[in-house]
């Protein structure tokens, strides 16, 4: 009789972390949206419970305010970025692999990637706490880029300019229908392919 008490406490238990997961990723899930379209400042705790579909006090129960919601959301960012690891030994591989990769992530979380954005162009005070978001990716390519200088496979003066010119090119914002007025034929691998050539065209790579 004991067991089968306990049994059923916790297959609720299960059903209960189950429904708050769902809640949780709708929130997510309408946060990025809402961010991404309205900017961290243009959105509300309210429209993003209008757009999950919650109640308004469930932000506050899962997350504690807006700030916790946005900082949850790269979550993911964090891992895959922190998590990478890359051969030094074969820079030039390295180097191709970490361009193609942050293109790939970029196609498939574009909203993530312009909450990034924003965030950086505005300066904004939450830069600090998305530091661990962005910054290993950054040290990442340095030293990809200074094994590539030691090993002679590529010929560029500056690596703090080299960085800055990789970057500004995997983070571009083909998403952007402003910017661009037609849609792109292509798939994310094609993409990724090209702006791996055209990186390491411009750093004049030795293949």
């Amino acid at each position: 009789m004991f067991k089968k008490e306990v049994s059923l406490i916790n297959k609720k238990i299960d059903v209960q972390n189950e429904k708050n997961k769902e809640v949780k990723d709708q929130i997510l899930q309408a946060a990025k949206s809402l961010f991404s379209s309205r900017g961290f400042d243009g959105t509300t705790v309210r429209q993003i419970c209008d757009e999950a579909n919650v109640s308004l006090a469930l932000v506050s129960y899962h997350f504690g305010g807006k700030e916790n919601v946005f900082n949850a959301l790269f979550e993911p960012l964090r891992h895959t970025f922190m998590n990478a690891n890359y051969d030094l030994n074969d820079s030039l591989d390295s180097l191709k692999s970490f361009c193609r990769n942050f293109v790939l992530y970029r196609t498939n979380e574009h909203e993530l990637i312009d909450i990034l954005q924003q965030e950086i162009v505005m300066n904004s005070p939450r830069l600090e706490m998305l530091k661990d978001v962005f910054l290993p990716s950054w040290e990442q390519l340095r030293a990809i880029l200074v094994a590539c200088k030691e090993q002679k496979t590529i010929d560029f003066e500056s690596i703090d300019i080299a960085i800055n010119f990789i970057m500004g090119t995997l983070m571009f914002s083909f998403n952007n229908p402003f910017l661009n007025r037609s849609s792109f034929d292509t798939t994310p691998e094609h993409i990724a392919d090209l702006a791996v050539s055209f990186v390491l065209d411009g750093l004049h790579t030795k293949n």
